[in-house]
This record gives structure tokens, C-alpha cells and sequence, in this order.
């Protein structure tokens, strides 16, 4: 899945929808390295695992995680 296409479909879905590995990273613009690294060391945003292998992360557990790492800057909240 193209990068622009996943970054899509990550953002227009429900925030009940579970992403793939993939996507959730396209979703933080880290790599899926980047979150698996995460998963071992305890880090990163919430994740579901299906029968012990399987992982999945729901978009409102993505969009907490991009949330609580937000860094207000000294000049104020700019949107």
C-alpha cells in the first residue's frame, strides 16, 4: 500500500478501526521497525494481539499516543 494511500485511509477511519503495523506507522510517520521496536521495549502506543501473534492498533490508541507526545512550544499552541 502506497504511503499517501495508507496515510489516508489511517486517517479517515473510525476511531474504533484497528490498522495494521504498516498503516499505524504511516498513521505516527515512524517506520513499522520503529513501532515493533516499541512493542519490545514496553514503549510506544497500546497495541491488540490476536492469538498471541497478530497485532493491530485502534486509531483512538494512536491518536492518544500523538496526543500525550505533543510539545507545546514557548511561542504557544500553533495550529
Amino acid at each position: 500500500m502506497s504511503t499517501t494511500v495508507a496515510r489516508d485511509a489511517a486517517l479517515s477511519a473510525a476511531p474504533s478501526s484497528a490498522l495494521p503495523p504498516a498503516d499505524a506507522a504511516t498513521f505516527l510517520g515512524v517506520s513499522a521497525k520503529t513501532l515493533a521496536n516499541w512493542r519490545s521495549l514496553g514503549q510506544g502506543p497500546a497495541y491488540v494481539q490476536f492469538h498471541g501473534r497478530r497485532v493491530a492498533y485502534l486509531v483512538e490508541d494512536l491518536d492518544a499516543f500523538r496526543r500525550a507526545n505533543r510539545v507545546v512550544t514557548a511561542g504557544g499552541d500553533r495550529r
